[in-house]
């Protein structure tokens, strides 16, 4: 199908102030989607005492979140591309952000697990529609690099979350406990929560401003809006409306679209499943399930993972004695509990909200901004491919390393650039995605493959917190093995 009109006219218009503050706006929404998943790694350690929650609980409730955006990943999917992507973002934020803060009000593991998993139900609309509503707003050059921009907030999400954790839960400045009603007590981890919803509200406050996509109004057949969306953007970049020519070449696009209308079922189960299927056929069945594949490894490694971060920096970083000569697992578990048992010593640690591990935290988000602008300098003179296989082969051989290095710093280096990396691709694959697959099919392709993605943190969060302790080598050696597998799986795909 030619959309070759649209990356014209968006091309002529340029790469200016809409983009910039579209680029905002919905890089605070990938901030939210990070704080109400992995914001869990720091919360859920802090809420063990005043929850009761043992290992197994506390292992589930970092995990609901994912659980809930797996079960909505394709009915939001299938409403955005029927519905529109700012009518979804809109509803979808409100509600997840209500849920976000009636869970941190939860007095036991059951309510507490359920409020989880209907925030990860709402908060899977802005995980994936924001980058599909990004990219209806750039031309094919563009779209790459101004997607990685975007998914940056990632990193800014990963420094955001540990910056207030050092003040609430580090700091006894913030030491505090207020009973309320019945077993209700309002402790730092709670105003914690609140605060990772912030940038999901300025999000909403500024996507107000903002019209829908002007790809979805042309598909839908909404032509009139369409070109007013292009002559709001092309105000706003240049200071002067659509010309005659350009209005002509957005009116050719528009005939275009039309092809990819369907019949509608009276059945909406059937209708979801008859929309999904054009993925699942050539020329998009070998990409796109190789994709979906990939994802499922790197959502694995950097997500399920990268949630149990904070917990093992944070116990390493407690153990006092010399660990000059100790490589990364004997650190943690020789002669130590484990990071999460639910002995005296390590219910302290959250009871009392004495975390040691923030730094680090820190030291993560800061390597995410670097390696999202590395790659966005790449781009320029790298082929995706390539770029992408040789991060997941540094990435690999870093989970190696971590098995045997010994020292503080090296055991550091090792471990961000393991879980950073595969996180930063599974960002450039989606806008790899979104440039593979039409219109009408985007929010549904994105939507099932990040969909694997949170299967693979799922997974990834069971295996770490069921085996680490029993057998910590071998976890992290199979957990390394899953960024080669998929570098692998890439060398095949057309990106």
């Amino acid at each position: 199908m030619n959309f070759n009109e649209f990356d014209d006219v968006m091309e002529q218009i340029g790469f200016g102030k809409v983009h910039c503050y579209v680029m905002l706006t919905l890089g605070l929404l990938q901030m939210l989607t990070i704080h109400e998943t992995m914001g869990m790694g720091i919360i859920a350690p802090s809420a063990v005492c005043d929850l009761r929650m043992s290992l197994v609980q506390l292992s589930t409730i970092t995990a609901a979140a994912f659980l809930g955006i797996i079960c909505s990943s394709y009915f939001w999917g299938y409403i955005t591309d029927k519905m529109g992507r700012r009518w979804i973002l809109l509803h979808t934020i409100s509600i997840s952000n209500l849920c976000s803060i009636i869970s941190m009000f939860m007095v036991s593991f059951t309510s507490f697990f359920v409020m989880r998993f209907l925030t990860g139900i709402f908060v899977a609309g802005p995980s994936f529609v924001a980058v599909t509503y990004l990219s209806e707003f750039c031309n094919k050059k563009i779209l790459a690099r101004t997607v990685t921009h975007m998914y940056m907030f990632t990193g800014f999400a990963m420094f955001y979350c540990p910056s207030w954790a050092t003040l609430f839960l580090s700091s006894s400045f913030m030491d505090f406990e207020i009973g309320f009603v019945g077993r209700l007590t309002f402790r730092p981890w709670r105003l914690l929560g609140c605060m990772f919803m912030l940038p999901g509200v300025v999000a909403f406050v500024l996507l107000l401003r903002m019209p829908e996509s002007p790809k979805f109004l042309f598909m839908i057949g909404e032509t009139k809006q369409g070109i007013a969306v292009m002559d709001w953007i092309s105000t706003k970049n240049t200071g002067r409306p659509l010309s005659a020519e350009q209005v002509e070449l957005m009116l050719k696009f528009q005939e275009s679209t039309g092809v990819v209308r369907q019949k509608r079922s009276n059945n909406f189960l059937q209708q979801m499943m008859i929309d999904a299927m054009p993925l699942f056929r050539k020329p998009y069945v070998g990409f796109y399930v190789g994709s979906c594949s990939v994802m499922f490894s790197l959502g694995l490694v950097a997500n399920g993972f990268g949630m149990w971060y904070t917990a093992m920096r944070n116990r390493s970083n407690m153990r006092l004695d010399d660990k000059t000569d100790m490589t990364f697992c004997k650190i943690l578990f020789n002669t130590a509990p484990s990071i999460l048992e639910e002995s005296e010593p390590d219910l302290i640690v959250p009871c009392n909200d004495g975390f040691m591990g923030f730094n680090d935290s820190l030291i993560l988000g800061a390597t995410y901004i670097i390696l999202y602008n590395i790659c966005w300098l790449m781009l320029f003179f790298l082929p995706r491919k390539a770029l992408f296989i040789a991060a997941l082969v540094i990435s690999s051989s870093c989970g190696f390393a971590l098995i045997f290095v010994t020292g503080r710093w090296l055991q550091l280096f090792a471990f961000d650039l393991f879980i950073a990396l595969p996180g930063v691709v599974i960002s450039l694959l989606g806008g790899a995605l979104l440039q593979f697959v039409p219109t009408y099919l985007r929010a549904k392709a994105l939507c099932i493959s990040l969909m694997w993605c949170r299967w693979g943190a799922v997974v990834g969060t069971t295996i770490v917190g069921i085996y680490i302790e029993k057998s910590c080598e071998m976890t992290i050696l199979v957990v390394a093995i899953f960024p080669m597998l998929s570098a692998s799986i890439e060398g095949f795909l057309p990106l």
